[in-house]
């Protein structure tokens, strides 16, 4: 067995890139647990669509359904995507 022997600035630059190895990790792995989602809530919908929340709620109001259980508002993917093909038109 042999033995790697760094200084202290070279400890410093590895603990770093491990750091940034692990979050962007984690990072990547919420971003396919979000992808995989089929219904997102108000917020996520928002990120996912790449607009703000109050635009999320204005399309609510203009008609996008939304799965409500007990309270908790759910909104599909599919169903958003249809929503929107619904709506394009030519300008």
């Amino acid at each position: 067995m042999f033995q790697i022997v760094l200084d202290q600035t070279q400890k410093e630059e590895l603990g770093k890139d491990i750091y940034t190895t692990v979050t962007d990790a984690i990072e990547k792995a919420r971003k396919e647990e979000q992808s995989a989602k089929p219904y997102l809530n108000k917020k996520e919908m928002a990120k996912w669509l790449g607009v703000s929340t109050d635009t999320v709620y204005r399309f609510i109001r203009n008609g996008l359904p939304v799965a409500d259980v007990d309270g908790m508002q759910l909104i599909g993917k599919e169903t958003a995507i249809n929503f929107l093909k619904e709506h394009e038109k030519l300008i």
